[in-house]
């Protein structure tokens, strides 16, 4: 059967009709995509920064107690070494000899004792008829002069033994030690240079310096305390020269008692641990002093805190995957983020990519955003069947 030209424009109509239409229909049934980033809580308590210095807590020069050739060098430079490790050698010959020496004259003051002590007990024991007064004290003062000179040649000793250990050069405590400023045969006395230098590395020191408005600043944060008390309510950090934070926490160990009269500051003194050698003296890092107390809030990017007429909101991600607005209370910003006080309590799904296709109730899929880090998107007003309430 022939179809009329009438109705097979009519059929085509409505095919195309359904064609144009029913795509519409089915694209409005889809689910917006969003880019969503978890709230979080970070500490907002004010940090201030300064430029410190790396010191050493503790730096000795290894010098020598006495004279003569150096005989070996027992470290390697630049490497740690422990306290009592020995680091050089000298040339013991001449000092034991004068050792042995000494060994002997204190011998033979043992002896000249002990006969002035016979002498004495003899004549103390012979009766006064056949001893006269005048020897008995001639022996007694020869007693007391032998056993003079006995001490004096135990000191001589003790003297010759002491020289002789200093021929063994050791560290006074543990640390990086430098180069040797002398090799082995080298003669070295009174007038030589230092050997070597030791530096403590672990503790170690960092010192900086702050204005005075600065210390009354944060006497007032610290409400009025002295600054005896504030090296126990404020916490130094440390961000090293790469910009990477410090892990390892330090305390402040000691306030300068006067302003410098050139620069107006006040030397800071702050120690930290060092376990992994990651600090060196001379080094310059950012000290970052905050407060013990920790102000936790949650901090949402700027972008995606939106205003209208009745204050600040944010849109966010139900259980259900609803759109929901959220009424939020901003305080100031910190590193390009809103520091929330009310409204949010951390961990919510915060929408920060999308924001065009969406509105209040609205079901979307939330995935996560593909650079969390970066501001949302401009701010796009809400649907006008918000709820202002919520």
């Amino acid at each position: 059967m022939k179809i009329p030209n009438g109705i097979r424009q009519l059929q085509y109509a409505a095919l195309l009709t359904a064609v144009v239409i029913a795509p519409g229909h089915l694209a409005a049934q889809v689910e917006p995509t969003v880019g969503i980033i978890n709230v979080q809580v970070l500490d907002v308590s004010p940090k201030h920064e300064f430029v410190g210095r790396v010191e050493a807590v503790n730096a000795v020069d290894i010098r020598s107690r006495i004279e003569g050739f150096i005989d070996q060098s027992l470290f390697i430079e630049g490497g740690i070494v422990e306290k009592d490790q020995d680091l050089f050698l000298m040339d013991p010959r001449t000092l034991e000899i004068a050792l042995a020496d000494a060994n002997a004259s204190l011998a033979s003051a043992k002896a000249t004792l002990a006969d002035a002590q016979r002498r004495l007990e003899r004549n103390q024991t012979l009766s006064s008829q056949t001893v006269s007064r005048a020897a008995l004290e001639e022996s007694q003062a020869a007693s007391d002069t032998a056993q003079a000179n006995l001490l004096s040649a135990q000191a001589r000793v003790n003297q010759a033994e002491l020289n002789l250990s200093f021929t063994r050069i050791s560290s006074p405590m543990t640390g990086r030690i430098g180069a040797a400023a002398l090799s082995p045969g080298s003669f070295v006395n009174s007038s030589s240079p230092a050997l070597a230098r030791v530096v403590q590395l672990d503790p170690i020191r960092v010192v900086f310096s702050v204005s005075d408005r600065t210390v009354l600043d944060l006497r007032r944060a610290a409400g009025g305390a002295s600054k005896d008390e504030l090296v126990t309510q404020f916490v130094p950090a440390l961000n090293l020269s790469n910009g990477q934070p410090y892990t390892h926490p330090g305390k402040i160990e000691f306030f300068g008692n006067e302003i410098d009269e050139r620069t107006g500051t006040l030397p800071i003194r702050t120690l930290f641990p060092n376990p992994e050698l990651l600090l060196t003296p001379g080094q310059f890092v950012t000290v970052v002093i905050s407060e013990t107390q920790q102000k936790l809030r949650p901090v949402v990017p700027m972008g995606a805190v939106h205003q209208d007429r009745d204050g600040k909101y944010v849109l966010l991600v139900d259980d259900t995957n609803h759109v929901v607005m959220s009424r939020i209370d901003v305080s100031s910003q910190t590193g390009g983020k809103w520091i929330v006080e009310d409204g949010l309590k951390g961990n919510e799904r915060l929408i920060v990519e999308g924001l065009q296709n969406v509105s209040q109730g609205l079901a979307v899929k939330a995935v996560p955003a593909a650079s969390p880090d970066i501001d949302a998107e401009p701010p796009v007003s809400v649907s006008s069947q918000a709820d202002p309430s919520r």
